[in-house]
Parts: C-alpha cells; sequence; structure tokens
C-alpha cells in the first residue's frame, strides 16, 4: 500500500467563480461599476439622474395635491360660490 502526502491531496476549498459572486455584492464594488457605466455614457447618467429627480418630487407632490383635491372636495365648493359673489358685488 502506498502513502500519498497531505500535501499532494486537493482540499475543498472556494472557487474562484465562488469568490468573484461573493465579492460583486459588496458596496463598493457596485459603486465602481456605476462610475464605469457613468464615464461611458455621461448623457444617459444625466437623464437617468433627471428622471430619478422627477420621480422624487412627483412622488413627493402627490399626497399633497390629493390632500388639496380632498379639501376642496369635503368642503363642497361652498367657498368657490363665496368668493365669486364678493367680486361681482365689488
Amino acid at each position: 500500500m502506498s502513502h500519498i502526502p497531505n500535501s499532494a491531496m486537493p482540499h475543498a476549498g472556494p472557487s474562484q467563480d465562488q469568490e468573484e459572486q461573493g465579492s460583486g455584492s459588496s458596496l463598493s464594488d457596485m459603486a465602481s461599476s456605476v462610475m464605469e457605466k457613468v464615464r461611458g455614457a455621461p448623457r444617459g447618467a444625466v437623464a437617468a439622474g433627471a428622471a430619478v429627480a422627477v420621480g422624487a418630487l412627483a412622488a413627493a407632490a402627490i399626497p399633497l395635491v390629493k390632500g388639496a383635491l380632498a379639501d376642496r372636495k369635503s368642503s363642497g365648493g361652498k367657498s368657490r360660490g363665496k368668493s365669486a359673489g364678493a367680486k361681482k358685488s365689488a
């Protein structure tokens, strides 16, 4: 029976594919990939940033507009009629 030393035997460990997948999820790697894309297409990055900004403004404005419309509906248009009548008599 022959003897094979431990140093000659392959040992289980993470493969290169597994190591690359793990490192791709870090925040710094993601930021660097985004920066590479921005450098490659700066106009597209500006357009995407503008779209995100518009979306954020819309998301903030929608509840305000809905609240204003709800207030107008709950008053039943009474305040509108009074102000119109006051303008006509003046």
